[in-house]
């Protein structure tokens, strides 16, 4: 086996407080998919949304105790694949498997009772989200926290210091999870749903931060981050080669992936419109 691949295979850390949640939340999708398919509710507990469930969960490991996490406190471009996936692939993926309906299903009935009744309409909790979770505040505080981790000063920290490390990650991944949640239409269904347009034009202004911080990193004469300056180098690759490469990743597949969202929203949202007509057209009465 290569060196290298050796060392990847080998640069795990197993973090309790992480695995720990982690079989929580997989245990309450479980279960709550069992029961749903022994109901025989089988257009919510679907084979491809537990798939799409499990990959989620699987990334989120792998970006967060493997060789991804390890190795991107030496190289920037790896700790901007961590981003990626913790911004977009993981978020994207747990949602589209809408897991919250599914996890009521494995509550206790009083518990899931309680829930739904904080969830109704009229419902104070319900009231407060719908107030403080508009589209257009949750892309501004998805972009705002990718642009504030991106700072110098905060990011070195952050390298340094690992709890703000962590934290840095938390933010990520729940500003992720928050944005994300009214584009893909995922369950709690809060809010009205926000228009096509709408969703659209976020994920279209979305492109812009990560193409000028992705293009500042790639184009600048000077390191960015001096946390680089200070750890060993791997793959005979030098600081500015490293920065470079995070900086493509940042501005070309980031942003490449938002337009792909902006594709497949237009392309659910013309085959919904298809399925509506046909279903129109059957129950129209025979002009005969």
């Amino acid at each position: 086996m290569p060196p290298v691949v050796s060392a990847a295979l080998a640069s795990w850390e197993w973090r309790p407080t992480i695995l720990v949640g982690q079989a929580l939340f997989l245990a309450l999708y479980g279960v709550g998919w069992v029961r749903l398919r022994r109901r025989r509710r089988t257009g919510l507990a679907t084979p491809s949304r537990l798939i799409r469930y499990l990959t989620g969960q699987a990334l989120l490991t792998l970006a967060l105790l493997s060789f991804i996490d390890i190795y991107g406190g030496l190289l920037l471009y790896m700790h901007m694949v961590q981003h990626l996936l913790l911004l977009m692939f993981i978020p994207v993926l747990l949602l589209w498997a809408d897991p919250f309906p599914i996890m009521m299903w494995a509550l206790p009935v009083p518990v899931r009772d309680w829930v739904a009744g904080h969830l109704q309409d009229g419902a104070p909790f319900r009231e407060t989200v719908q107030r403080i979770t508009p589209l257009g505040l949750l892309y501004g505080l998805y972009v705002g926290t990718i642009i504030v981790w991106h700072d110098p000063d905060l990011y070195n920290l952050a390298q340094d210091d690992g709890l703000i490390h962590d934290l840095e990650h938390i933010s990520f991944f729940g500003a992720a999870l928050l944005f994300w949640w009214p584009i893909l239409g995922a369950g709690p269904h809060i809010r009205r749903r926000a228009s096509l347009v709408g969703r659209m034009s976020v994920l279209i202004l979305c492109i812009p931060p990560h193409v000028i911080i992705g293009g500042l990193l790639s184009f600048v004469e000077f390191p960015v981050y001096e946390h680089y300056l200070s750890v060993p180098r791997f793959w005979a690759m030098d600081v500015m080669q490293d920065q470079r490469l995070a900086g493509i990743i940042m501005w070309i597949p980031t942003s490449m992936m938002y337009v792909i969202g902006v594709v497949i929203l237009l392309a659910r949202h013309l085959a919904a419109e298809e399925k509506r007509k046909r279903q129109n057209a059957e129950v129209a009465p025979d002009p005969a």
